[in-house]
């Protein structure tokens, strides 16, 4: 099988006795001794189905050379029940670039289509009449490169659309609530906030690293999406073919730079513009929704009773049997 090939096997489908031949990511892997002191390898591989534990008994130096913490491993051996859960018995292993594999099959994806929320996106651009600001979504949009990050990248690393996609399911349901709020607050500058709203989050495309697992690239780390956005919109502003009005530009930066609302939460300014200031609030709705169902779930850090969860406090939620037998139940 090369490794490029199609993942065919998933964790959470191995059963004891199964053979295992297929890429997994390694998570963690430590040398350890038996008790009759034999070096040995513990390790956890995990895909998109989940998280194994694995064991390498033999050729443990050849096996440490390649089956490293945060590497993608060709693993073949067989799953054993151990204590009632599959463990992976490695027997042969080999190093696999990431770059050659489909990052959704290691990762959470959003449940979503892709292709209909681009779908959403591509009627949003046609929602902006202002020439100026239509001319520049399209610079980011009409772009396939940037288009095909910004459709795989997560929303966050771990609290909210943490998952292949994340961003632009996040985006899209943004633009939708803001394009609504606009509608009832004919004074907002619509075509202001429908832009502001598609790019306020484009830095993610560069924020987070997604092989294997989601984490902050270094770009990240030293600057976050908010001042990585702004330097991307303003590179594709200067590349216009006519001046951007200089009113419009700050208008627009402004909203941007400020959506996090607050100071302390990441923000360089706090939201002055009505625009803005509905930005604010309702990518904050989008993703404190958001992250509550994923905590309730089990996707959060904790589960949900937990205080010291994303909210920092018991979360309730009905059980799906309150559900089936609630109001509207059939």
């Amino acid at each position: 099988m090369p490794d490029n090939s199609p993942k065919k096997q998933f964790l959470s489908d191995l059963t004891g006795g199964a053979a295992v031949d297929d890429v997994f990511y390694v998570v963690e892997a430590a040398r350890r001794l038996t008790r009759d002191g034999r070096p040995f390898l513990a390790l956890k591989l995990s895909d998109r189905s989940g998280v194994c534990e694995a064991r390498a008994w033999d050729d443990v130096i050849g096996m440490e050379s390649c089956l490293r913490p945060d590497r993608f491993a060709r693993i073949r051996g067989r799953a054993e029940l151990y204590r009632g859960r599959p463990q992976v018995i490695i027997r042969q292993a080999g190093a696999v670039s990431g770059a050659l594999l489909d990052q959704r099959d290691f990762l959470p994806s959003t449940y979503r289509s892709i292709e209909e929320l681009s779908g959403f996106l591509t009627y949003f651009l046609t929602e902006v009449f202002d020439s100026d600001y239509r001319a520049l979504l399209e610079s980011f949009f009409g772009d396939g490169q940037f288009m095909e990050r910004f459709c795989l990248a997560p929303g966050h690393e771990r609290s909210h659309h943490a998952y292949l996609g994340g961003l632009l399911e996040h985006t899209v349901s943004v633009v939708t609530l803001c394009q609504h709020t606009a509608l009832q607050h004919p004074r907002l500058n619509s075509d202001l906030l429908i832009t502001a709203a598609l790019l306020h989050d484009i830095g993610k495309t560069e924020e987070f690293c997604y092989e294997g697992r989601i984490s902050l690239s270094q770009e990240g780390r030293l600057l976050g999406h908010v001042l990585i956005g702004q330097r991307m919109i303003g590179q594709r502003l200067r590349q216009q073919p006519e001046p951007f009005p200089r009113e419009k530009e700050l208008q627009l930066m402004h909203a941007v730079i400020s959506h996090h609302g607050e100071l302390e939460w990441g923000a360089p300014k706090r939201p002055q513009s009505g625009e803005a200031l509905v930005l604010h609030h309702i990518d904050n709705l989008d993703a404190r929704t958001k992250g509550f169902f994923e905590v309730i779930e089990g996707r959060g850090e904790l589960s949900w009773p937990e205080v010291k969860n994303y909210f920092r406090r018991p979360l309730d939620a009905p059980l799906a049997a309150d559900r089936e037998t609630g109001p509207g139940a059939r």
